[in-house]
């Protein structure tokens, strides 16, 4: 009798679609949790502490102070990054007004994450960003308190999510940071930190 072979299979994680991920949130899968889509993943984010949230409004009023009329200042709302990402930026600035939004955007003239306990995850997302197309991409580093500004996205198979920035520059307190779509509107580096406690 011959033996028949079977063809060898791996088990491969299933990845989510953004329309799925979206019914998956209608029937309630992530009540109460914070979550994000990454690249077909539902990624569980930490609880908001005091420190974090404080930051991400002294990003807001910075950045709405620095950009004004005819940019949309958005805390916490999320990205369209393809068929399978929708992640949230803790800021993020794109052209036009509130009511040119009813869909999410694609892309962003700035994104800004406050990293208190996600600092590898935020650098990680970097790449997602660029995917994006985002040029001018933000991380309020609280541990180190420091400013790290990556800009430039290009195509690079060897990050994560096929895309990186070209430079990657740190300020520090005392220092000014300028939003490249708001070239004449410097932002402190420490309006940007909350205070020490």
């Amino acid at each position: 009798m011959k033996t028949m072979r079977l063809p060898h299979a791996k088990p491969r994680a299933r990845r989510w679609t953004r329309d799925e991920y979206y019914q998956m949130a209608d029937l309630g899968w992530f009540d109460g949790q914070r979550v994000e889509l990454i690249e077909g993943r539902v990624v569980e984010m930490p609880p908001q502490k005091e420190e974090h949230y404080a930051t991400i409004c002294l990003a807001y009023e910075a950045l709405r102070s620095a950009f004004g009329d005819g940019f949309f200042v958005r805390p916490q709302g999320p990205m369209s990054v393809g068929p399978a990402s929708d992640p949230e930026p803790d800021v993020a600035v794109v052209q036009g007004a509130v009511g040119d939004y009813v869909d999410h955007p694609t892309t962003a003239l700035l994104a800004v994450e406050v990293s208190l306990t996600t600092l590898l995850f935020d650098r990680r997302k970097a790449g997602l960003y660029a995917k994006a197309d985002v040029p001018d991409y933000w991380i309020i580093n609280l541990p180190d308190r420091q400013l790290e500004v990556r800009r430039g996205p290009m195509a690079d198979e060897a990050k994560p999510f096929g895309f990186t920035y070209r430079t990657t520059t740190i300020y520090k307190p005392g220092e000014t940071v300028t939003p490249l779509s708001a070239a004449s509107s410097p932002i402190a580096v420490d309006s940007l930190l909350p205070p020490k406690p």
